[in-house]
């Protein structure tokens, strides 16, 4: 999925500019000049989007845009944007796993899988959760907990998100059992599609709830191969200018991040790591399923622009 700086206003802006000028003379060259650029802005897009559905397709991705090709796509994006620059690249899966980058500033960002609203009072849950609640930091670096506050939203599975539902698209939403034809009817089958099943909760804004965590959303620093970097004189921020080092927010505090913990980053399977977070400078709660740019996207399953 994609995300586009607004820029279209002002070139829709530059259009009417011209156009009011007509009234007297018509620069004919400008306003060419200006729908050129319009549409070199509205393709480019599609055409980001048309190659890395091509590149999918290509098993170039080996565990199909799960963690462990989180690296992979920071490559990728940083490659594309070198000539998108505008353009915010990312994607985001029904399992919460969300990645991607962009460029002025210069950075990728990352939330592993999984569920945020975990109960701190739960000891069944906090025996998975606590690598989440523990990946938190503060402006100077200093580990927090991740605690979602009131009036914060997350996502809750329906059956431990085992169970399906049809997807909210209009071909999965059809009742293909009313289709008489057989041909018709296993074509009409063969488009709808299923989504894990899962509501969006919101933590009531009286103090006595339990306390619940999240999983961070966290932005790292880069080097010029698109990777994740905490190494001094690495850090791809201050682009064609030269390289800097990772700070953490307070723009003092250098970055040195060695987070150990079985993340889905690291493989899966109880396999630990410590190198989730490396040059991870900041963090925040942020799960894109229950985004309204998300939402649309899944119901219309086609791209189309975000407001």
């Amino acid at each position: 999925m994609l995300l586009y700086h607004n820029y279209l206003t002002i070139l829709l802006l530059l259009i009417a500019t011209s156009v009011m000028a007509t009234k007297s003379e018509f620069n004919y060259e400008i306003g060419k000049r200006v729908l050129d650029l319009l549409r070199e802005y509205t393709d480019a897009p599609s055409k980001v989007l048309e190659f890395l559905s091509n590149y999918r397709e290509k098993n170039a991705f080996p565990h199909g845009l799960e963690p462990q090709d989180r690296d992979i796509f920071f490559q990728l994006g940083d490659t594309l944007l070198t000539a998108n620059p505008r353009l915010l690249l990312f994607y985001a899966l029904e399992n919460g796993a969300f990645a991607g980058n962009q460029r002025s500033p210069t950075f990728a960002h990352y939330r592993e899988p999984g569920e945020s609203g975990y109960r701190l009072d739960d000891p069944v849950q906090m025996e998975k959760m606590r690598k989440h609640l523990d990946s938190c930091i503060d402006e100077n670096g200093r580990q927090v907990p991740c605690l979602l506050g009131p009036g914060e939203s997350y996502i809750e599975c329906i059956d431990n998100c085992t169970s399906l539902q049809r997807c909210p698209d209009e071909d999965s939403q059809q009742d293909c059992s009313a289709v008489e034809r057989a041909e018709e009817r296993s074509l009409c089958e063969s488009n709808t599609k299923w989504c894990i099943s899962y509501t969006t909760k919101t933590i009531p804004l009286s103090d006595d709830s339990p306390k619940r965590g999240y999983i961070p959303f966290t932005f790292y620093c880069i080097d010029i191969n698109g990777l994740p970097t905490q190494t001094p004189g690495e850090n791809a921020e201050l682009g064609a200018d030269g390289l800097g080092n990772c700070y953490h927010d307070d723009g003092i505090t250098p970055v040195n991040r060695q987070v150990s913990g079985d993340y889905a980053y690291c493989g899966g399977e109880g396999i630990i790591c410590n190198n989730t977070f490396l040059g991870g400078f900041t963090s925040g709660n942020y799960d894109p399923r229950y985004r309204p740019w998300y939402i649309a996207t899944k119901q219309n399953q086609v791209p189309n622009w975000s407001e």
